[in-house]
């Protein structure tokens, strides 16, 4: 339709801009290219707060060597996002890694009340979750920020970053519905599900819809609530979704542990009132469903099962799926050419979807002993991807299990 084709053309707008500084950039390291400029995509993994440090360390360096601006998009999953967050409120961070270093290691404290504002002012909402509370514990609390700016703000910014794409994963198609509904991605123009090609605006997201039709907007979520739907970290979420016979006493004991380690402590009255049902009920990344009662042609025309059935989503961390966010940036949609991965977890570090360059038996056989960059060349449709474990033999030498027991929770 009309609104899908302009969303489109500033989608398009937005990376012509970018490829052309790229170009720029390439030919000034003397790089030759014979037909086009190569789409360069960085795709940081999850990690927590090893991600968030890992994936600024990793543009800060980019920048010094005079290749951070090639990249045409970046990606992130999971605590990847926290810093991916930080950094985009600059429109021209990448410009300046020095100064966006140092406004993550200067800022000052949140004050208390800012955060307890902020929640209180959630919960008076539809889709308050326990997501608000990890993002709200996440920002002020590690970030050192509230950011209360709107993804879709950066829909018309110039160019000079790359082009952010934040994933996630959707809880209830995760346990119940098709695999090509589980990966949710969204950017400053677009918002929706890759696999099933359904997208809406991004400031539409949580919005009230039936059938396809806008029926009630709804304010658009903020940075803080952001963080919190696309990093309710793993193992909290596993821990209750393997055991459900778990006491509401268990289920509260990792958000007073990580509220205590990130040193934010919420009044006990909010606790009891707002906070205790909500982990009762284990209700995490609640949003608006802009696919329920959806009976487009292109979704769900072969089983007539809908899995969506619900008039909300809830979106839960992509890492419980895949660690590094390779399904927004295979395929034909963006034609990536080249694919940069830095690994910051301690998963399995060949979890890989398709189409993917074939992986050499001898690279799979380093698993669990990596070295510290590996090269997958891609053919035909297929990204060449240089994957680059942090890890690994070179970095931990001797100490490699053992770092990878220190940081298997994070």
């Amino acid at each position: 339709n009309a609104d899908n084709k302009l969303r489109c053309e500033r989608v398009i707008n937005c990376c012509i801009q970018k490829l052309q500084c790229s170009y720029q950039i390439i030919s000034l390291l003397h790089i030759f290219i014979q037909a086009s400029v190569p789409h360069i995509a960085l795709l940081a993994s999850g990690g927590g707060q090893r991600a968030a440090v890992g994936l600024v360390g990793f543009l800060h360096q980019m920048e010094k060597e005079g290749l951070l601006d090639t990249l045409l998009y970046l990606g992130g999953v999971s605590g990847s996002t926290w810093s991916m967050a930080s950094l985009y409120n600059d429109p021209q961070f990448s410009t300046n890694m020095d100064a966006a270093v140092s406004r993550l290691l200067d800022s000052p404290s949140v004050k208390l009340e800012q955060a307890v504002d902020w929640l209180g002012e959630r919960a008076k909402e539809e889709h308050f979750s326990l997501a608000d509370i990890w993002g709200v514990l996440t920002s002020a609390g590690i970030m050192k920020q509230m950011d209360l700016r709107c993804l879709s703000d950066e829909a018309n910014r110039n160019a000079t970053n790359p082009y952010p794409i934040y994933c996630a994963t959707e809880k209830h198609c995760f346990t119940h519905g098709p695999i090509e509904g589980k990966w949710f991605e969204i950017s400053p123009h677009e918002a929706g599900f890759t696999e099933l090609g359904l997208f809406i605006e991004t400031s539409l997201l949580g919005s009230k819809f039936q059938n396809g039709t806008l029926l009630e907007k709804k304010k658009e979520m903020d940075m803080v609530k952001l963080q919190g739907d696309f990093q309710n970290t793993r193992s909290v979420y596993s821990m209750a979704d393997k055991h459900t016979g778990l006491s509401v006493l268990e289920r509260k004991r990792p958000f007073l542990l990580y509220s205590i380690h990130v040193n934010v402590f919420l009044p006990v009255s909010f606790l009891i009132k707002e906070v205790i049902p909500l982990i009762a009920e284990w209700k995490w990344g609640t949003t608006g469903n802009f696919l329920y009662q959806y009976q487009g042609e292109s979704y769900n025309s072969s089983n007539n099962y809908d899995p969506f059935p619900l008039n909300e989503s809830f979106l839960i961390d992509a890492g419980l799926v895949i660690n590094v966010p390779y399904p927004s940036f295979l395929g034909d949609k963006r034609d990536i050419d080249l694919i940069i991965a830095p690994e910051y977890s301690a998963g399995n570090m060949f979890e890989m979807e398709k189409p993917f360059p074939e992986i050499n038996d001898t690279i799979l056989e380093d698993r669990d002993w990596p070295k510290d960059c590996y090269v997958l060349e891609g053919k035909e449709k297929e990204p060449t991807i240089i994957y680059m474990p942090l890890f690994n033999r070179r970095n931990c030498k001797g100490l490699f299990p053992n770092a990878q027991l220190c940081f298997h929770c994070s």
